[in-house]
């Protein structure tokens, strides 16, 4: 490819366009939803994608550009969680869905160790961001969220099975000072 700068634009303009034609012509139910507009959140999705799409059109380059897959897959993370909210109305999920952006960080430092030299540290930032976010998740979905309500109890519930079972597993043994 001679000139892969006309590359990604060229694409990036396909796939904008794409989206305000997919906009302007799904005003009509499907699956019970009106669509129409209601797909703006696929701009937000667009532009984490316009991060990530350098790597494919200059993958010879990915050690220089390989940082830009942390702020793709945050933004691209929120595009896809506001499209979710948009068509199904429950924006009250804002109440949990919050701690998603950890998660969201974690991802991204994860591609990042995966496309680069796999430099441990970031994957040491990533289960901590990323573990961080989740025990958020499961405690603010547990108080506020809909049926995965329940997902953070039980969570806690088989966690703490596991522990007990795994102590009971290794109490057989006798101890010197019993």
């Amino acid at each position: 490819m001679k000139n892969r700068g006309a590359l990604y634009v060229g694409l990036l303009l396909i796939m904008l366009g794409g989206i305000f034609l997919l906009a302007q012509t799904t005003g009509h139910m499907l699956f019970g939803i009106r669509l129409g507009w209601r797909l703006w959140p696929l701009l937000v999705l667009f532009v984490g994608v316009a991060f990530w799409l350098p790597l494919a059109v200059w993958w010879d380059k990915r050690n220089q550009i390989a940082g830009l897959v942390v702020p793709g897959t945050i933004i691209a993370g929120n595009g896809l969680l506001m499209l979710y909210q948009s068509l199904t109305g429950n924006w009250a999920s804002w109440s949990y869905a919050w701690a998603l952006e950890p998660i969201f960080v974690a991802l991204g430092l994860l591609c990042l160790y995966w496309l680069t030299q796999h430099d441990q540290g970031l994957l040491v930032a990533a289960g901590i961001v990323g573990g961080v976010g989740l025990v958020f998740f499961v405690i603010f979905a547990s108080a506020f969220g809909g049926a995965i309500r329940f997902v953070g109890p039980l969570l806690l519930i088989g966690v703490g099975l596991l522990i007990l079972l795994g102590s009971l597993k290794g109490h057989n043994k006798s101890f010197p000072n019993e």
